[in-house]
């Protein structure tokens, strides 16, 4: 069978998402990639999430509700990768939203690729509560072939989890998710999966915004602490894996792990962890100090600090829904 017609299993982790699943399920069933199956994994929820998903099979027979007792998104992408029938697989986070094309232009590049290849991933945009998208919208990474170093150096150049477009077979040797809730890695199981993956296969890259990724506000300090934690343990992982990686990807790795979790904490207004992680990534390449990054940072940090909020600062004004995204290629 030709690559282009191959099932793709789409798995969905969901716990208390009522209010978005639907969302994500259209996303899904909207694909123009029509070759599909939808697993949701219903990871424990105490909320209306498995009966919206029921309604939803019932009308699309290509969806299927799993039910784990709640063990972490890691582990119920897991189920949902041993259970499914499809050679290629692409997680959605139950409140992330896909372009219609995303699964279409992921396969064809798989196609046009070699069987080296085990991963395609593409660009995303956030959105907010109600779908819209969250300026500014940047370009992603073009890293391709092997991308070790720079996943290593930079941890988000796939920058959701709602992203990538896998090969089984590439998944099944690696082993899935690491899904150790007792080691605190599952906060960062995604970027440990790449690493894992890269080292055994080749990535190619879609550039085009595909993805739309939720950016919620609630609780969110607490979560970039776990968050932190988590992206802290796959770096003393990386470095006890491969002890010979040059030193200028660790100090690399070190400054865009901190600049990444300055940036989440300045959204929040948690200023003081804002501040705390920025100076960090200034110890690990304090020549970042004196660029224009950094004055940035600082401008934004000022104007949250006296009150201003995104729809008055400048490329904050206007709101475009991710589904009248114009794609980049």
């Amino acid at each position: 069978m030709p690559l282009e017609e191959s099932l793709v299993t789409v798995v969905i982790p969901a716990y208390n998402a009522q209010r978005w699943i639907e969302r994500a399920l259209a996303s899904a069933t909207a694909q123009t990639y029509r070759n599909i199956e939808i697993v949701v994994v219903d990871d424990g929820s105490v909320d209306q999430t498995a009966a919206i998903v029921e309604q939803a099979a019932s009308r699309d027979g290509r969806i299927r509700l799993l039910r784990q007792q709640n063990a972490g998104a890691p582990a119920a992408r897991n189920l949902g990768i041993r259970e499914a029938r499809g050679t290629l697989i692409s997680p959605l986070d139950a409140d992330d939203l896909w372009h219609p094309e995303k699964l279409a232009r992921q396969v064809a590049a798989l196609e046009a690729s070699t069987p080296k290849v085990g991963l395609v991933y593409c660009w995303a945009v956030e959105i907010d509560e109600d779908d819209r998208v969250i300026p500014p919208i940047r370009n992603g990474s073009t890293a391709a072939g092997n991308v070790m170093s720079e996943l290593v150096a930079k941890a988000g150049i796939i920058d959701s989890a709602s992203n990538p477009l896998m090969r089984r077979s590439y998944l099944d040797a690696v082993g899935g998710y690491d899904s150790n809730r007792t080691l605190g890695t599952d906060t960062a199981e995604d970027w440990k999966l790449y690493l894992s993956l890269a080292e055994i296969c080749d990535f190619a890259v879609v550039k085009a915004h595909l993805v739309g990724y939720r950016r919620l506000t609630g609780s969110m300090s607490r979560k970039i602490a776990k968050m932190a934690n988590g992206m802290e343990l796959v770096a003393r992982w990386i470095v006890e894996k491969w002890p010979n990686l040059p030193p200028e990807v660790i100090r690399q790795m070190n400054y865009h792990k901190n600049i990444y979790l300055a940036h989440l904490a300045l959204t929040t207004n948690d200023f003081a962890n804002a501040l705390a992680y920025q100076v960090r990534s200034y110890k690990a390449q304090p020549s970042a100090l004196f660029t224009i990054a950094n004055l940035k940072f600082y401008l934004r940090l000022i104007a949250r600090i006296v009150g201003l909020r995104r729809s008055s600062l400048p490329l904050r004004s206007s709101s475009i829904a991710f589904r009248d995204l114009q794609l980049t290629q």
